[in-house]
């Protein structure tokens, strides 16, 4: 019985995104996919910086929120937040750049 191929997906920037959303990207200069380490570009690492700075204040507003809405008890508030955290996470999304792999260069190596 043969090993089945697995289909290699193009990496575009969501899947880029969605593979660095629980983790500080710009702490590494490496990143994998598909089994293949990739050393990244400085610009992309500046964009990951910014990036980051955003998510600091998607917490700072995550805390206010839990503050304000312990003292009004208010769901609009709790909606409202939301709302900030899915167009937080949209911008730090279009701020990638399109095309991910011109910022990556293959670094040769290979995980198993």
């Amino acid at each position: 019985m043969s090993k089945k191929k697995q289909m290699l997906r193009p990496l575009t920037r969501w899947i880029y995104f969605t593979e660095n959303l629980y983790r500080d990207p710009s702490e590494m200069t490496e990143f994998e996919y598909d089994h293949v380490i990739y050393y990244k570009s400085e610009a992309l690492m500046d964009i990951e910086a910014g990036n980051k700075r955003i998510n600091w204040i998607l917490l700072l507003i995550l805390f206010v929120m839990f503050a304000v809405s312990i003292r009004f008890q208010n769901i609009w508030i709790v909606a409202g937040y939301l709302v900030v955290v899915v167009l937080g996470q949209i911008w730090r999304w279009q701020r990638l750049p399109k095309d991910i792999m011109e910022h990556l260069t293959d670094s040769g190596r290979r995980k198993k």
